[in-house]
Formats: C-alpha cells, sequence, structure tokens
C-alpha cells in the first residue's frame, strides 16, 4: 500500500467517522459508570450512616459486585440506599456527559463548516448551503418546480 501524500486521495467513508465516534463515547462513558458505581455505592453508604469506607477501585470490586451483589462490597448496608446512591450519581454524571459531548459535536461541526468554506474559497467556488429543515416556510414550493 502506497502512503498518501494529498488530501484529495483519501477516500473518506461515512462508517469509519461513526466507528470513532461511538468509540469514543464508549471510552469516555465507561469510566463514568464506574466511578458512579464506586462513588454513587459509597454515597448512598453515608447517607444511610454506615460511614465512608468505600471499596478499593479496581476491577476486582466490579467482580465482587456483581457476583455478591451490595452486600459483597458494602456489607451491613441497605441494597436500596447504595442503588440509590449509584443512581442519582450516575446521573449527574451521566447529564454532564451528554452536555459535553453536544457542546463538543457543535464545535466540530462548526469547524467543518469552516474548513468547507475555505476549501471553496481556495478552489474558486461557493460552498453548498445547508437544506432547509424539515417542515420549515422556506420549503413550500415543490422541487424542481418552475
Amino acid at each position: 500500500m502506497r502512503p498518501l501524500h494529498d488530501r484529495a486521495e483519501r477516500v473518506d467513508r461515512p462508517g469509519a467517522a461513526d466507528f470513532v465516534k461511538w468509540l469514543m463515547t464508549l471510552l469516555v462513558l465507561t469510566p463514568l459508570a464506574l466511578t458512579a458505581v464506586w462513588m454513587g455505592g459509597s454515597l448512598g453508604v453515608v447517607l444511610a450512616g454506615g460511614g465512608w469506607n468505600p471499596p478499593p477501585v479496581s476491577l476486582a470490586s466490579l467482580t465482587h459486585l456483581l457476583g455478591g451483589g451490595t452486600a459483597a462490597l458494602w456489607p451491613g448496608t441497605p441494597t436500596g440506599a447504595v442503588l440509590a446512591g449509584i443512581s442519582a450519581l450516575a446521573g449527574v454524571l451521566f447529564a454532564a456527559a451528554a452536555l459535553c459531548f453536544f457542546a463538543v459535536d457543535g464545535a466540530v461541526g462548526a469547524m467543518a463548516a469552516r474548513r468547507s468554506a475555505a476549501d471553496s474559497a481556495r478552489a474558486g467556488t461557493q460552498p453548498l448551503a445547508p437544506a432547509p429543515a424539515r417542515g420549515s416556510e422556506t420549503r413550500t414550493a415543490a422541487p424542481f418546480a418552475s
């Protein structure tokens, strides 16, 4: 395979971009989920009156939790308190991650639009205008109607 020397030779595949987006989402959300389980469960124990005694942060703790339930990591604590802490913290963390995801998605879209306009200006063509939104008033005439 010969190396690509020019950007124009590169073949863009829409499937690759979707894969990267999902991979990045997975890489961000997995540590958030583990943090929500560890810290949320520990906060639930504190709120139930059990004191701050979190389990070690490791995959072994996760396997103990899956194999023995909440009593394996937080013995003597009501399961409801642990699950309430996990749910509350998971909601906060995932809401923050969603806000960051949408903010980054908008910034990437704006950069792509600027790059497209700059490429078009160098080539001497006009960039394509974005299509009007579905159901908007600007799309009243039938296409190709004269």
